[in-house]
């Protein structure tokens, strides 16, 4: 039965894995990945399946410095598209930092990653710049912002 889990350092080869079939062009080193897991402030979510990551979602909680959740990865298996993982994820995480009375989130992507513009959007999360950011391929980054508000 699939489930959200929180990975920690612990599950570092696996997480690197998943991020690898996810984003095969993208070249994020295993130190930059340790130490964000060593740093209490980063969050790993993953929907898994008999130890199978099937999706996953980083997030960063920058509470009482910047005070919004910065979306650092989230990516789904290629064998395991178009099921609802990323939605699922992105709620998971907004649903448990609200917990942290974090109401505000933000987050990028690829001018050309349609599918996580539509994850953003069906959230409510707002385009608030485009500037150039990646590389391989060199393309515009579409930043977004969302503002949560708890209901009573």
């Amino acid at each position: 039965m699939e489930h959200i889990e929180e990975l920690g350092l612990k599950d570092l080869e696996v997480f690197l894995d998943a991020e690898k079939n996810c984003f095969p062009e993208d070249d994020i080193k295993q130190e930059v990945w340790m130490e964000l897991l060593e740093d209490t402030r980063t969050m790993v979510y993953a929907i898994k399946e008999n130890d199978i990551i099937k999706a996953h979602l980083a997030i960063y909680n920058w509470k009482d410095e910047k005070d919004y959740i910065k979306i650092m990865t989230i990516g789904t298996h290629s064998e395991h598209r178009n099921k609802g993982y990323a939605h699922k994820l992105m709620q998971h995480a907004i649903d448990e930092m609200m917990k942290e009375n974090m109401f505000l989130f933000k987050g990028e992507t690829r001018a050309s990653n349609f599918k996580m513009q539509k994850v953003f959007e069906n959230f409510g999360y707002k385009i608030t710049s485009k500037d150039d950011f990646y590389d391989k391929p060199r393309e515009p980054a579409y930043k977004y912002s969302l503002e949560v508000h708890p209901t009573k």
